[in-house]
């Protein structure tokens, strides 16, 4: 049921069918994001160090954090390239939100906006990650093996600022791995 959808019933309900009809008509501040796209220049690399997907197998050390795509209510998503450092449009309006591939397993998050560390509560997307052919793909399907989690965050009331998330390995080699972007 969509935000708008949820809006009209609730005003059916308490104020009745001809006050409820005005609300409706009045347009909405706050527009959903499209989905995130499935970019095809992040491939997975070949399976080699013993790290192949396996049953049972112990879960794969972290290996790659970027920072996926900054979305916005002014410009969508904008998928920054490897190695850019802040991102092209100016985003902000009603909602700011940014995507976060994590290659691996880590098991210690911190996530950031302007210094300040963003509640467990940002969070608003964990998707599992798992490799198709040569590229990345999520959601698995069922008897897939997940080799990493597409992590969504909520910054809403932010305009502009650094955006950091570091996360340390689970496993062997227990390395921590930081990626940040400038959002405009």
């Amino acid at each position: 049921m969509t935000y708008r959808a949820v809006l009209f019933a609730t005003a059916m309900i308490v104020c009745g069918a001809s006050q409820a009809q005005q609300a409706a008509d009045v347009p909405s501040a706050v527009t959903a994001l499209e989905p995130l796209l499935q970019r095809g220049d992040i491939v997975a690399p070949p399976m080699t160090n013993g790290f192949s997907a396996a049953p049972f197998a112990p879960a794969p050390p972290l290996t790659r954090i970027i920072v996926y795509a900054v979305g916005s209510s002014n410009c969508g998503w904008e998928y920054p390239s490897a190695g850019q450092l802040s991102t092209s449009c100016d985003h902000g309006g009603a909602q700011l939100r940014t995507a976060v591939l994590e290659i691996g397993y880590g098991g210690n998050p911190f996530v950031s906006m302007n210094g300040g560390q963003l509640p467990g509560s940002a969070q608003i997307g964990h998707t599992s990650v798992c490799i198709t052919g040569n590229q990345y793909t999520w959601p698995c399907t069922a008897g897939q093996t997940v080799a990493g989690w597409l992590n969504e965050y909520n910054l809403d009331g932010q305009q502009s600022g650094t955006f950091k998330y570091q996360n340390t390995s689970l496993n062997s080699p227990w390395n921590t791995i930081v990626t940040q972007i400038n959002i405009r």
